[in-house]
């Protein structure tokens, strides 16, 4: 994957009141410093400058976050009723944020690791934290 820069913002989805980006991994979403060179808000000004509000304090609504190094989609409100229903569901628990982490292991390291992760449930337990 190509590093970000302003134009290349990807649009996952677009409504009257929010829109959906792919964020890009090492980008930070927004900022006030100037030593920041590349940011979501700086692209989304860039790509939707009509869309900026200046009644808010980043220029956007973001509904979440997502770390610096971490790449995916990332909800945006467009207007005040918007964000707010957002904040609501954020909440009250009813959205569900999924993270997908993608491993590659060499073949001479293969036979010497093993790796295991616990969520605390399993296939046969119902959990609020997985879909299992």
């Amino acid at each position: 994957m190509e590093p970000g820069s302003v134009e290349n913002l990807c649009i996952v989805y677009r409504s009257r009141d929010f829109l959906v980006v792919n964020k890009h991994w090492d980008v930070r979403i927004d900022s006030k410093t100037w030593r920041e060179t590349l940011t979501l808000q700086k692209q989304l000004r860039h790509r939707f400058p009509e869309l900026a509000d200046p009644d808010t304090y980043y220029g956007f609504r973001f509904c979440h976050q997502l770390d610096f190094s971490t790449s995916g989609a990332l909800c945006v409100a467009l207007n005040k009723a918007a964000a707010g229903s957002a904040y609501r569901c954020f909440k009250e628990r009813r959205v569900t944020k999924a993270y997908l982490a993608l491993a590659v292991r060499t073949q001479s390291r293969a036979s010497q690791s093993s790796w295991s992760w616990s969520l605390g449930c399993t296939r046969g337990t119902p959990c609020p934290k997985c879909s299992y």
